[in-house]
């Protein structure tokens, strides 16, 4: 193929996400949406997960395009030869899920109306994605008069070596955002299921329930986790991220789950969005089974 068949967009083709700023910069597939970047705080272009020697010049070749402006959070999505539109206006946010595994990168953003925006990435090209993650953070908390979060009343934070990677994000979070404070750590466990037919099953394939760690301030919510919370095997690869406005929960409580012994929920519920984190222990356990009212 001769460069004269090329194109600027498919001659520039990559696994990383590009931000676009000008017009001339957007994908051939959304040019007539509307878009102009000039008018947005951030748009970026997040492109198909192919090998470069599996496209061609005619390909659209960007799954994505995503601009956020004071308002709204648009997320552009290819399908087939056309796209649809999603428009999540900031307000409307009740959690923010960023998680990877190795070169899978997934944001899914969940709304009080309940439905939810998924856009996968290569994590290869993350740095894109978390810069739009603190962009949206930005803008959609509203501004409220501080009031501390309780804080962790256990040692340090400690966990099975297997999770150095949640403790390596946890220590740049708190770098990052110092107002931040500790409230809940569970380590990894395997369980057993309450149900004497899921434990026939359950023996010869043990189920790990993973490890997470809980931080607040009085703005957000924020929980470090893997990406399944249950695995029949170990997970050393992947890291997720949940962010949940204070502002937007109507709800928070922790209960006995209903499939496995001595692991609780912690169910955060906004608007129409219910997210649940399991728990094998730490003091939101702990404060529940004491019968003690629970505390973020």
């Amino acid at each position: 193929m001769t460069s004269a068949d090329n194109t600027p967009e498919f001659d520039r083709f990559g696994p990383w996400i590009d931000e676009v700023r000008t017009v001339d910069d957007l994908p051939r597939l959304y040019r007539e949406a509307g878009i102009d970047p000039a008018a947005y705080r951030r748009v970026l272009k997040v492109p198909r997960d192919i090998e470069g020697r599996n496209t061609h010049p005619t390909m659209h070749l960007y799954d994505y395009l995503l601009a956020v402006n004071e308002e709204t959070f648009t997320v552009l999505a290819r399908r087939d030869e056309a796209y649809y539109t999603v428009h999540v206006p900031l307000d409307r946010i009740a959690a923010i899920v960023d998680s990877v595994r190795l070169l899978n990168g997934r944001l899914t953003v969940h709304t009080l109306d309940g439905p939810v925006v998924t856009v996968t990435y290569n994590a290869s090209s993350c740095g894109p994605i978390r810069e739009l993650t603190s962009l949206l953070r930005r803008w959609y908390l509203p501004e409220s008069s501080p009031a501390a979060a309780e804080a962790y009343r256990g040692a340090g934070p400690t966990l099975d070596p297997a999770d150095a990677g949640l403790l390596n994000d946890y220590q740049r979070m708190i770098a990052e955002e110092p107002g931040m404070r500790l409230i809940n750590i569970a380590g990894r466990h395997e369980v057993i299921p309450l149900h004497r037919p899921d434990r026939l099953w359950n023996n010869p394939w043990p189920t790990t329930l993973h490890a997470s760690i809980t931080v607040a301030d009085h703005r957000e919510i924020q929980i470090i986790h893997r990406r399944d919370w249950f695995t029949g095997t170990g997970d050393k690869l992947s890291l997720a991220r949940t962010v949940l406005p204070r502002a937007r929960i109507s709800d928070i409580r922790v209960t006995p789950h209903h499939r496995y012994e001595d692991v609780h929920v912690l169910a955060i519920q906004a608007g129409a969005t219910r997210l649940e984190f399991p728990l094998a222990d730490g003091p939101l356990v702990e404060a529940t089974l004491a019968g003690d009212t629970v505390s973020i």
